[in-house]
């Protein structure tokens, strides 16, 4: 018998989630026992390979295909018998019920499945090992771009380390790349250092000059060399910190511009992209180009590259994953103040393998990058297949005067979210936000966006502690 496949996947995701919701809604409608059994079934029923290991610090092995012949049987008649109720019954109590009524019939077969499991793979890992990767989950967050919209982020991560809860894996995507890189530094990482750090920046710290010459971005009207960044991001002897070197899994999503289209792009676009109107205000064209950004917005024009997933990519500087992510077509192109040999050499031979021409902002790929993240998990980036994804969105249409000259462009970025929507547990839609515009606040606006995504997140805790919650097996 087979592995599941993505879809069966994906359903028993959701229906797992369905019933934490339901519990949270009637929460003594189930005693603690039905709930557990509840959980570790839909959770088991997935179960197709895992790397051992991680229980109380220890190191995970290789991964270990289990013996579909005992979960596959088991997997279909949960998708027959429990889907009616958790993915289709809207009451609460009446999905609990019903729920409940299949976990009757079904439980004496996940009791005898698991005692198979363990004895098939006898000596591949122990109980206390399945039970781990059954009954607790990895929260992986998924930060979305948006430019200076984007720092409500810091509030959110905050509010999330208050429960003492960190991230076990980040993708993010432009400011989303950015705010999770500095997150990804450690588990324990100090909030208030960082939001002193960044109250303390000024513009020559991030921005510059556009740069004249080769590069492996876009041109733009600005440019981001993020010197600031690059202080922070190195070891105590002064190297730079590499994608490696992140105590916390961490991926970059960039766009690289087809080849095939950059070659034969109409030459008044390309003049448009190279141009430095002199006769207009910064702010003017700015705006002006952030409104031709939809232009991008096509796989036949872009295509998202992963830095950090593929072992070849980790050795790039942090600031230049971050960097190449943040990019803006046409208004922000990354340049560092200095070049490091490693990361040309890897973006080099990404240009060649993957043909572009280019490199843009990760947000115009995919700007809520939730099935990379997910394909990145069932790839084996973290060693567990059970996972909680939470994804966060500062850039969506806002009806703040502020943010309306944007709506064609959040617009556009949202018909991307559709695709995306299946692979998320839970999406953060953070409103209000500082304008996406405002990429380096003052400091009463980072107070504001931290307490604006603190707040916000506060919402989400009750759902995510329970869905984190640690399962144990009961028999």
């Amino acid at each position: 018998m087979t592995a599941p496949t993505h879809k069966q996947l994906l359903i028993l995701q959701r229906m797992e989630m369905s019933l934490v919701r339901a519990v949270l809604a009637k929460p003594s409608f189930l005693v603690a026992r039905e709930y557990k059994q509840l959980r570790y079934l839909l959770s088991f029923a997935r179960l197709h390979v895992f790397a051992p290991g991680g229980v109380d610090g220890s190191t995970r092995r290789e991964d270990v295909e289990l013996a579909q012949d005992l979960i596959a049987p088991l997997r279909e008649r949960v998708l027959l018998e429990l889907n009616k109720p958790l993915s289709h019954e809207r009451d609460p109590e009446r999905r609990l019920a019903g729920a409940n009524a299949a976990l009757r019939a079904l439980h004496p077969s996940l009791v005898s499945a698991r005692r198979q499991l363990l004895r098939r793979h006898e000596g591949s890992f122990n109980e206390a090992e399945l039970d781990a990767e059954v009954g607790r989950k990895a929260l992986v967050t998924i930060m979305g771009g948006g430019g200076g919209a984007g720092y409500v982020y810091i509030g959110a991560a905050a509010r999330l380390r208050a429960e003492q809860t960190s991230s076990d894996y980040i993708v993010g995507a432009s400011i989303g790349a950015l705010i999770g890189a500095f997150l990804s530094r450690a588990r324990q990482l100090d909030i208030e250092a960082l939001m002193a750090w960044a109250k303390g920046l000024q513009t020559r710290h991030i921005f510059a000059r556009p740069h004249i010459g080769a590069t492996h971005t876009l041109p733009g009207l600005m440019r981001l060399h993020l010197g600031g960044m690059e202080t922070a991001m190195r070891h105590p002897d002064g190297s730079p910190l590499r994608l490696k070197d992140l105590e916390i899994p961490y991926e970059a999503v960039i766009a690289g511009m087809r080849t095939s289209v950059y070659d034969h792009m109409p030459a008044t676009m390309r003049e448009l992209l190279t141009a430095q109107v002199r006769n207009k205000s910064l702010s003017r064209l700015v705006t002006e180009r952030m409104l031709l950004i939809g232009t991008f917005f096509n796989p036949r024009v872009v295509k998202p590259i992963v830095l950090g997933r593929d072992p070849s990519t980790r050795g790039l500087r942090v600031i230049d994953a971050v960097g190449l992510s943040a990019t803006i077509p046409a208004v922000l192109q990354y340049e560092p103040r200095r070049r490091d040999a490693i990361s040309d050499a890897v973006l080099t031979r990404l240009r060649e393998e993957h043909a572009v021409a280019l490199f843009a902002d990760g947000g115009v790929a995919a700007n809520v990058p939730a099935r990379i993240a997910w394909e990145g998990v069932h790839s084996g980036r973290i060693g567990t297949r059970n996972a909680f994804y939470l994804a966060l969105d500062c850039f969506h249409p806002q009806f703040d005067p502020r943010h309306l000259w944007l709506w064609p462009v959040t617009q556009a970025i949202q018909l991307q979210l559709p695709s995306q929507r299946p692979y998320f547990d839970w999406l953060m839609r953070f409103e209000p936000t500082l304008s996406p515009l405002n990429l380096l606040p003052s400091a009463s606006d980072f107070d504001k966006a931290f307490q604006w995504g603190w707040n916000q997140a506060d919402v989400m805790m009750p759902f995510l502690l329970k869905a984190l919650e640690p399962i144990e097996w009961v028999p």
